[in-house]
């Protein structure tokens, strides 16, 4: 049972996590873009009630945000349960994001998950594969037998500006003034909502080209956490 100091705690955590999305939740935020203000507060350790310091991931802050627009400040409040063995602490946050990963990317074992967890802060670090393993089997989140099942990919971004995804595409041949021309589509795509934040046609597929539609897409959504670029003749990338 959760003793009154217990609970005044998880209260200040949930305090704290709303103090650094309320700018998002009012709408105030400075920066270009939501994902720009999460890569920016995220560069600030935070201290927590017991003392700990955590330097969350762009991504949590977004989480944050998220859980709190579907259920306030009470999806805010980290509530902990005490794993069979009476040794270990798995935090209810942490137990919601490994039956997530145990749905979404079944062939993950318990130390990718334990890894990706403690990376983005979500779970302690004195937490141990084993106990990750003992929970996955006692709740029936073992992998299913059947082959055929497949993973979303292993490293979708969890928010729009994650990364940005770029190519381009080759069109037919059109002419004009006489000429023959090769005709490029250069795309940029989000990872996360696979939206379309950047695209248009040229006749040359070069760097130039490439940085001119990047920063048109910078400017309508801001800049995002990562860019996967998979060109060769693209040597730099603009600064903005």
């Amino acid at each position: 049972m959760e003793t009154a100091q217990m609970q005044k705690e998880q209260m200040e955590v949930a305090q704290m996590r709303f103090g650094i999305i309320a700018p998002l939740v009012q709408g105030i935020y400075t920066d270009d873009s939501m994902a720009a203000y999460c890569r920016r507060v995220a560069l600030t350790p935070q201290r927590l009630p017991d003392g700990r310091v955590f330097q969350y991931k762009p991504k949590t802050v977004a989480k944050w945000y998220q859980l709190y627009e579907k259920g306030g400040m009470e999806a805010l409040v980290p509530r902990t349960r005490c794993d069979k063995g009476g040794t270990r602490v798995i935090p209810e946050e942490a137990e919601r994001e490994i039956r997530r990963l145990r749905k979404e990317y079944p062939r993950l074992n318990a130390t990718q998950v334990r890894e990706k967890l403690v990376q983005e802060g979500t779970l302690p670090a004195t937490v141990s594969v084993s106990t990750i393993q003992r929970y996955i089997k006692h709740n029936g989140l073992k992998s299913p037998e059947d082959a055929s099942v497949k993973d979303r990919k292993a490293y979708e971004e969890e928010y729009f500006g994650g990364m940005w995804q770029a190519d381009t595409c080759y069109l037919p041949y059109i002419r004009e003034n006489g000429k023959s021309r090769r005709v490029y589509l250069i795309m940029i795509l989000d990872d996360h909502s696979r939206m379309i934040v950047g695209g248009k046609l040229y006749y040359q597929e070069n760097a130039a080209n490439f940085q001119k539609t990047l920063k048109e897409a910078i400017a309508a959504y801001g800049i995002p956490n990562k860019l996967y670029v998979d060109y060769t003749d693209v040597l730099t990338i603009p600064t903005f």
